[in-house]
């Protein structure tokens, strides 16, 4: 996985190498720009999953920064920590008003920094990576699903989730309705999963009508018998013609995989699995067998 990139803006060295030295060490890889200017550039370069910023900097101030950064379509989402030495409660708001998400005060402390990056970073992924049409988890959620499920080791089922003529079924329709569709079946996965597994699974949506569903091996048979019971319930209150439309699934268990190679591993299992599934118009599992 790729290290978490944070850019530094702050004109003091000495709080710049503390700020390093403690975000370093939490497992951030940290950009250092000296002025305000520079930490433009750098956000617009990197694109970082977060900017510390000092208000009082040369050439453009923090202020100015985050005021850009937030009137910047591309760049409106880079989540800002920003720090001051002015800790009035006018001065707070002020920087809260120009676009910061957070304020920290200085002198402060390292290890309250590092918490309150963590959960900057962790809120800002969150809605970063949703698929527009069905606010579900996208892409990038679910590998990092997959390789926390991976590294704890636990017992847990792969679902792919797919809809057999979706993409001439979308011809047809127009995107508008098609994407009505989605979301309602985004939905019913969803509650599916919840209903399955007491609030414990994951539903993430690749795209189209490709979605991914994680969750304990246990719960998988209930999860998919309530979603293909509601999709063929409620097709019919589809627009268009759906009578060409079939919910297929494969499933992978991650029993015997590792985080070092489980990833591309999953993926070729899921691959084939699904592969069997669409061919026979049914679920398709692929389980694990040593060697």
């Amino acid at each position: 996985m790729l290290l978490k990139k944070i850019v530094i803006a702050e004109d003091d060295d000495a709080i710049a190498h503390m700020v390093n030295m403690a975000l370093g060490d939490a497992g951030f890889l940290c950009l250092r720009a000296r002025d305000g200017d520079e930490a433009l550039k750098l956000v617009k370069a990197h694109d970082p999953d977060l900017l510390v910023l000092d208000v009082m900097m040369p050439r453009v101030d923090g202020l100015e920064v985050a005021r850009r950064l937030k009137a910047d379509v591309m760049w409106s989402r880079t989540p800002i920590l920003m720090l001051t030495a002015l800790a009035g409660i006018d001065d707070q708001v002020q920087g809260l008003e120009a676009g910061a998400d957070s304020y920290m005060g200085k002198p402060f402390d390292l290890r309250e920094m590092s918490a309150r990056v963590k959960a900057l970073v962790r809120s800002a992924r969150r809605e970063r990576d949703r698929n527009p049409t069905t606010n579900l988890p996208g892409s990038r959620a679910i590998d990092e699903e997959i390789e926390g499920a991976l590294k704890s080791g636990k017992p847990t089922a792969v679902i792919h989730i797919d809809v057999i003529g979706f993409d001439n079924y979308s011809d047809t329709i127009g995107i508008a309705r098609s994407e009505d569709t989605v979301r309602n079946l985004g939905q019913w996965l969803l509650d599916s999963a919840r209903g399955a597994s007491g609030g414990g699974a994951f539903v993430g949506h690749i795209g189209g009508s490709d979605f991914i569903a994680i969750m304990a091996p246990e719960h998988c048979e209930p999860f998919l018998a309530h979603a293909e019971g509601t999709f063929d319930a409620k097709r019919s209150t589809f627009p268009g013609e759906t009578g060409q439309l079939a919910m297929v699934a494969a499933i992978v268990n991650t029993e015997g995989l590792t985080l070092n190679t489980g990833a591309d591993e999953l993926g070729r299992r899921l691959g084939k699995a699904m592969k069997q599934a669409k061919a026979g118009g049914k679920t398709a599992h692929v389980a694990w067998s040593p060697g």
